[in-house]
């Protein structure tokens, strides 16, 4: 099962390791599947990760983005979201309750990569922007227990556990791929080559 967004633990091959702290990158490029992201409004973290995709081709750009529980700079965001035009890198955005911000940013700046919108317990009509814009909306154990879960499965979506890679990690995946089989009628089987499918527009 691939997962979509997961964070450093034990080692994996079938998930994307996504990073929101500096300290974290060295230690992700373990992994086949890594990004590098900041959740800081720090203006310095951009350049550490720029030098970073100089060196490593195949990096993705992520978590990042606007989160109105927590101190965000929309220049960091801008920047990044530069860095993954500029470098043709897909990325992935960490939004809590600042979509149309994000939607705005993304329209303005006229980004043209694929990107993976993480965690997504929105509307059916924000997926909707996003996925016309190129993007995917990433569900986890949240998203199964949104009203709009059943409508949000019939986007251009993917899976993920959202914690660090583990055995526990592997049990969330799993009740979450299990919940999407049933909402589409379809085996689990079926649900993995779908995702599968999808995965090759980010890791091909």
């Amino acid at each position: 099962m691939f997962d979509a967004h997961a964070h450093i633990g034990e080692y994996r091959q079938d998930a994307l390791i996504c990073t929101s702290l500096p300290e974290e990158y060295q230690p992700a490029v373990s992994y086949p599947l890594h990004s590098y992201g900041t959740l800081s409004p720090d203006e310095n973290v951009p350049l550490l990760i720029e030098e970073r995709l100089k060196e490593d081709t195949a990096a993705f750009i992520g978590e990042f983005g606007p989160d109105s529980r927590f101190e965000y700079s929309i220049t960091v965001i801008k920047k990044l979201l530069e860095l993954a035009r500029d470098y043709s890198r897909p990325f992935t955005l960490h939004v809590v309750r600042r979509h149309d911000e994000m939607l705005h940013l993304l329209k303005d700046m006229k980004v043209r990569v694929p990107f993976i919108v993480h965690g997504f317990t929105s509307s059916s009509r924000i997926a909707d922007e996003y996925c016309r814009l190129g993007g995917f909306i990433s569900l986890g154990k949240r998203s199964i227990r949104s009203r709009e879960f059943s409508s949000l499965v019939r986007k251009n979506f993917l899976l993920e556990s959202d914690m660090p890679c583990s055995p526990e990690a592997d049990i969330v995946l799993e009740e979450v791929y299990t919940s999407a089989a049933l909402q589409l009628g379809i085996s689990i089987a079926r649900l993995e080559e779908m995702t599968d499918e999808r995965r090759t527009v980010f890791t091909s």
